[in-house]
């Protein structure tokens, strides 16, 4: 009996979204643990590739893996996007009617997937929260995240864990709202929006990991983009009008659901 047969597909079809940026040394293994852990739960899916106007062999490995890997394929931006605007991009390209976005550095292991993937369909949003956050973050970041998360309930007026997270949306309601943010905030201002227009969640605990070393530049840049986001929403929310939003059908019957 091969391992497939010993699990009973999930039958909601999932786009996967994995930009990166000069990820040479690490997405090739992430791609490949991210097929393999969809392959085995996942009736229908696709994953695309986006190389983010990358200076190092990253395009080119993304190139070798879509022709070796059934439903891979790949974009290519001439130039960096950001990865908010890369996403954004990958929702357009998606056909199917959930979509998730992985980072290419592995920030999410694959192994984290199988319970993210078991909650698709039980509510509009799966949000996935980090439970060793204050492990995988500096003292500093850590801190400053948390303080992100403070302000955004306050927007939301729920109380998620986490709003950078890679939640699984379904496909019809991003499509009804605008992006504006193309930087590190924009999964918080998706959620914002979402939530305000009355859709559902739940939420799922997962270890997160980080395979890279990010640089002070880097960090430095995402306070600001963040700070933006913030702004943005706080003025977007003034005049922000609801989605008439189409209520899941199946809801979970355990969880944390909303």
């Amino acid at each position: 009996m091969g391992m497939q047969s010993m699990f009973k597909k999930i039958r909601f079809s999932t786009s996967f979204v994995i930009p990166a940026l000069n990820e040479e040394k690490v997405v090739e293994g992430v791609v490949r643990a991210v097929w393999e852990t969809v392959s085995l739960h996942l009736e229908t899916f696709e994953i695309i590739l986006i190389d983010d106007g990358s200076s190092d062999q990253t395009g080119q490995i993304m190139d070798r893996l879509a022709s070796q890997l059934s439903r891979v394929r790949v974009i290519h931006n001439t130039t960096n996007l950001g990865l908010g605007a890369a996403y954004q991009r990958g929702v357009r390209e998606a056909k199917f009617d959930h979509v998730m976005m992985l980072c290419g550095d592995g920030g999410l292991p694959a192994a984290s997937l199988p319970v993210i993937l078991e909650k698709i369909g039980t509510a509009d949003i799966v949000v996935p929260y980090m439970t060793n956050l204050a492990v995988i973050k500096t003292p500093m970041r850590y801190r400053i995240s948390r303080t992100y998360t403070s302000l955004l309930n306050l927007l939301s007026g729920h109380r998620l864990r986490y709003y950078n997270g890679l939640p699984v949306h379904r496909r019809a309601l991003l499509e009804q709202i605008t992006i504006t943010s193309s930087g590190f905030g924009f999964q918080g201002e998706i959620l914002v929006k979402l939530l305000k227009s009355g859709c559902s969640y739940v939420q799922v605990g997962v270890p997160g990991a980080e395979t890279t070393n990010k640089t002070s530049i880097f960090r430095v840049r995402n306070v600001f983009s963040v700070t933006a986001t913030l702004l943005k929403l706080l003025f977007e929310l003034i005049r922000f009008r609801r989605l008439e939003v189409v209520p899941v059908r199946e809801l979970a019957s355990s969880g944390e659901a909303h």
